[in-house]
C-alpha cells in the first residue's frame, strides 16, 4: 500500500528539489532534460528541440506554464528550457489517460507551475554562467495578501562562437531572452486571483545564410474560488 500514491494513472510529477539534484549542461538546471530520466520519454535527438513520448513526435506534446501554452519551450538549439528553474515549483507529466480539461493532445501534457511570491519578505537571487545570466525578486506588496515574483534570464552565446577558429561560426550569432511575471492576490479564505505574464524571444543567425527567429507572448488570469471543502 505505501507505493500507491494516487489513483491518477500515467502521471509523473517532480519538485523543483528534485530536479536540481539532475546534472545540469553548463551550470544551468533544465527542466526539459530532467523528463528525459522518467521512463517512457526520449529526446528527439542531439542538438534538437523537444522530446518523444512513448513512440509519440515532438509536436504532439502540449508544454503549459501556469496554464499558458508554450509553443517553443527551448532555447538555443534545445539546449535550454525556455522557463527558468528558479521560478519553477513543479511539474506534472501526463504520459496516459489525459484529464479531459487539457484537450485533446496525443501523446503527452507537460503542465509548469510556478512559484509564488514571498509574503514574508522582500527577496531575491542572481546567477551568472558562462553561456547565460538571470535574477528573481519575490515580495509582497503592501501587504502579506499580495505578492509578486518576477525572474529573467539573457544569454552572450555570441563571444563562445566567435572563438570557434572556423570563419562559418565567427560570423554566427545566437541570442535569447525569458522574462516572467506573476502576481497573486488573497481576497478571503476562499478567493484568490493570479495574474502571469511570460515572454521571450530567441534568434540566431548561420553564416549569414541561415536565420531564425521565435518569440512567445503569453499573459493569463485566473480567479481561484473554493465554493465548500
Amino acid at each position: 500500500q505505501s507505493n500507491v500514491r494516487g489513483m491518477q494513472m500515467g502521471v509523473e510529477r517532480m519538485n523543483i528539489k528534485t530536479i536540481k539534484q539532475i546534472p545540469a549542461i553548463f551550470g544551468e538546471t533544465d527542466i526539459m532534460r530532467s523528463l528525459l530520466t522518467l521512463p517512457g520519454v526520449t529526446s528527439v535527438g542531439e542538438g534538437t528541440a523537444g522530446y518523444n513520448v512513448r513512440g509519440g513526435a515532438s509536436d504532439q506534446n502540449l508544454v503549459l506554464l501556469n496554464d499558458m501554452t508554450l509553443f517553443n519551450p527551448t532555447h538555443l538549439f534545445g539546449f535550454f528550457s525556455a522557463v527558468d528553474p528558479e521560478l519553477v515549483r513543479g511539474v506534472e507529466l501526463y504520459k496516459s489517460a489525459i484529464p479531459e480539461k487539457f484537450g485533446g493532445r496525443i501523446s503527452s501534457i507537460m503542465d509548469v507551475s510556478t512559484r509564488d511570491g514571498n509574503s514574508k519578505k522582500l527577496t531575491g537571487t542572481a546567477g551568472v554562467g558562462p553561456l547565460t545570466s538571470k535574477f528573481t525578486l519575490e515580495g509582497p506588496l503592501g501587504s502579506e495578501k499580495t505578492t509578486f515574483l518576477v525572474g529573467g534570464r539573457v544569454t552572450y552565446s555570441n563571444w563562445l562562437l566567435k572563438q570557434i577558429p572556423d570563419d562559418a561560426y565567427k560570423n554566427s550569432k545566437a541570442s535569447f531572452y525569458d522574462i516572467m511575471l506573476n502576481f497573486s492576490h488573497t481576497f478571503s479564505d476562499k478567493d484568490r486571483i493570479y495574474i502571469s505574464a511570460y515572454t521571450s524571444s530567441d534568434k540566431f543567425k548561420l553564416n549569414e545564410d541561415s536565420t531564425y527567429a521565435y518569440q512567445n507572448k503569453n499573459a493569463i488570469v485566473k480567479w481561484k474560488h473554493n465554493f465548500n471543502g
